[in-house]
């Protein structure tokens, strides 16, 4: 398992993209319409940039488990970031759902400290290799990388809450946005 680079962009965004298609969360933000396979991609691409720019990607050794790190004391509004942000509103949320995104990110960045912490955004397994443990290895030499740093992440997903209370998160609150949304904390 390791540290990924812009080498792994493609896998990290097919195995992200794959492993999210179905998940409340992003299909809350996405434009649900033909294109929205197409969308999710696009969304993942804006998602690997903040990544890449604002926190750290893995990739699992075998190559289909990844996850997408951003550290809150490392994000800044850059040209680029801008860029990519107009590119998130054009391509995939569409212009009926800035308001609720933003609402959305409002919410969120509420219930977060203002010291430095980890968040984790994304951590997903290719649909082909899970249940297998690789999932799990990654999220254990993630959390070894963060160190003593507070890990913060959200799910909708309420088959993944036990999983991640093995690793010792837990539920700090649980939000009605038109689905359910738990926030986990890791000390």
């Amino acid at each position: 398992m390791g540290i990924a680079s812009n080498a792994n962009k493609k896998r990290i965004i097919e195995i992200i993209s794959e492993s999210f298609k179905d998940n409340q969360s992003i299909n809350y933000i996405v434009k649900q319409d033909q294109k929205r396979l197409e969308r999710i991609k696009k969304l993942v691409e804006y998602s690997f940039f903040q990544g890449s720019e604002f926190g750290q990607l893995f990739i699992s050794d075998d190559e289909n488990a990844a996850c997408i790190l951003l550290f809150s004391d490392q994000k800044k509004t850059t040209f680029k970031s801008i860029l990519w942000d107009i590119k998130l509103v054009a391509q995939v949320i569409g212009i009926q759902k800035v308001r609720a995104a933003l609402r959305r990110e409002s919410i969120l960045k509420k219930n977060y400290p203002k010291t430095p912490y980890v968040h984790l955004w994304y951590i997903g397994v290719d649909p082909l290799y899970q249940k297998r443990g690789i999932g799990s290895k990654l999220l254990q030499e993630v959390i070894t990388y963060c160190g003593d740093k507070p890990i913060y992440l959200e799910t909708s997903v309420v088959s993944n809450l036990g999983w991640y209370k093995k690793f010792g998160f837990k539920i700090i609150k649980t939000l009605n946005l038109g689905y359910t949304l738990h926030l986990l904390k890791k000390d």
